[in-house]
């Protein structure tokens, strides 16, 4: 006969332990998601609307899922590299970064990227728009946004217009006026929008394109002179002002500047949903939409798919124009 091993004599402890680690197998085998503090990226620096964005959205999102979501600011390079670190994160769901539309420009006025934006990267959903808009400092003696277009056609770069940066948004938002209308502004360039602003409340420069929340006192204040919203359609937030298409008569001009929550690419679909639900509800609610708009925000929901299509579009309206205007950013 083949000798037997002796049997284990079972004891309380031995069944205590058997039974705890057949209850927890379960939980582990389906990976309850989640179970650890989540990180939400935000980069750039504190205290701008891509930080007010940020750290509203990581407070909604901790009390839809049930679990910390810790706002975390890694700036520079316009944003490129704390949505680099997003890229390189494991790809399980507890890395996602806020993010506009700059950083479909930066593909082209960066001469190198750390990151593929559509490759590295999966969009979780459109959260926001930022009203923006374009306003007169006291220099500007145009009256409205056409007279300013002619005055750039009649004497090209006479007028001065401040943008937060090389390559922003709002720079190339100008670029766009610049090239559809055949006339030219002398973009000068400030560390970011403060300064910027500064600069057209002074009289430094007579113009400046800055997000509402931005500019709203100063132009309730009657410092600067709101002339045209750059988006392709009214704003509820800026009720009665023209789009630059209307004030400058040029029709099909449209810069939505828009906000998004991006995920690294390869996260499980049923991780991406749980995702989804919990910023759909952040934003695409009373309570969430009433949040944002007291920061100067527009709630704007669109699902990831809708993100990446949006963002083939926005790179077929940038390419050209930062292509002929030669901008580029070591």
């Amino acid at each position: 006969m083949i000798p037997t091993a002796p049997r284990p004599r079972l004891t309380r402890r031995t069944l205590l332990a058997a039974t705890g680690a057949t209850l927890a197998a379960p939980a582990v085998a389906q990976g309850e998601f989640p179970n650890r503090p989540l990180r939400m990226i935000i980069p750039f620096p504190p205290g701008g609307g891509s930080d007010i964005l940020g750290r509203l959205l990581a407070q909604r999102m901790s009390e839809a899922l049930g679990h910390p979501v810790v706002p975390e600011n890694r700036a520079g390079a316009g944003g490129n590299i704390g949505t680099d670190a997003a890229a390189k994160a494991a790809p399980d769901g507890y890395t996602l970064v806020t993010v506009f539309n700059t950083i479909v420009v930066n593909q082209y006025v960066f001469r190198s990227m750390p990151f593929d934006l559509k490759r590295d990267l999966t969009p979780l959903g459109r959260v926001a728009l930022a009203p923006t808009l374009i306003a007169g400092g006291p220099k500007l003696r145009a009256a409205n946004l056409r007279e300013v277009v002619e005055i750039t056609r009649r004497q090209p770069g006479l007028l001065n217009h401040g943008t937060p940066g090389l390559g922003t948004i709002t720079h190339v938002s100008a670029e766009l006026m610049d090239s559809m209308s055949g006339g030219r502004l002398t973009h000068v360039h400030y560390r970011g929008t403060g300064p910027a602003v500064t600069a057209a409340v002074s009289g430094e420069v007579e113009l400046v394109s800055a997000p509402l929340s931005a500019v709203d006192e100063l132009i309730k204040g009657g410092r600067l002179r709101a002339l045209g919203n750059l988006a392709g359609r009214d704003s509820p937030l800026m009720p009665g002002l023209p789009t630059v298409a209307e004030a400058a008569g040029l029709p099909g001009y449209a810069v939505d500047n828009w906000g998004a929550v991006l995920l690294p690419a390869g996260v499980p679909a049923p991780i991406m949903a749980k995702l989804a639900a919990a910023l759909r509800q952040a934003v695409d609610t009373p309570e969430g939409k009433a949040a944002l708009a007291a920061r100067g925000i527009e709630a704007a929901w669109a699902d990831g798919p809708t993100v990446s299509r949006i963002i083939l579009e926005d790179e077929a309206r940038w390419e050209p124009v930062i292509r002929k205007a030669d901008i580029k950013v070591e």
